[in-house]
């Protein structure tokens, strides 16, 4: 009771974003609004969609980090993940073909409004994987929204992240919410 689900965008299209298993290591960051969250809540779970044509990738490692920023956009460079909260670090299953891939956070994130800042890392791997594993995403007229990169040779800091590329791409996103406290609160 009281747990509310909340889509973010429709999925009409595909990138390697949030998580680019093409390459060994990736990096992306993306900000998601008040109007489209539409209320404060602990979110316990962050859910992203899947449409890959490999077969299943298994224990695949990787981290996600939420925080709070009045940045309207990523602009001026990366939020680094020490100025937010670590909830997700473990091993998830990417099946073939379209899934929902739901992380469970360790620690419920207080949403307490402002723009909620989600940073994804596919740490260091010994392989890589087709160029069409993709995600569904969609692409915002706010081309400054989320940045993103990756490499086979470079091993990304998510606490100091430099470069890569600004984009609009977003991934469908999905976040399981429960009230703070009492009847839900909608913005």
């Amino acid at each position: 009771a009281g747990v509310i689900t909340v889509t973010i965008g429709t999925g009409a299209e595909t990138a390697r974003m949030p998580m680019d298993f093409y390459y060994r290591n990736s990096l992306y960051q993306t900000l998601y609004y008040p109007a489209e969250i539409g209320m404060v809540g602990n979110i316990s779970t962050i859910s992203i969609y899947n449409q890959f044509t490999t077969a299943t990738l298994t224990n695949m490692p990787a981290k996600i980090w939420m925080g709070i920023t009045t940045q309207p956009d990523l602009s001026a460079n990366w939020i680094p993940s020490t100025d937010m909260t670590l909830v997700f670090d473990g091993t998830v299953n990417f099946p073939a073909g379209q899934n929902t891939i739901t992380f469970p956070l360790q620690v419920p994130f207080a949403y307490t409004g402002g723009n909620l800042v989600v940073m994804f890392n596919r740490p260091m791997d010994t392989g890589y994987y087709s160029s069409l594993d993709h995600f569904k995403t969609d692409t915002s007229t706010n081309t400054n929204r989320a940045r993103n990169m990756f490499s086979d040779s470079v091993t990304y800091d998510p606490a100091a992240p430099t470069g890569g590329t600004l984009t609009g791409i977003v991934p469908m996103t999905t976040l399981t919410m429960t009230p703070m406290t009492g009847d839900p609160v909608f913005m």
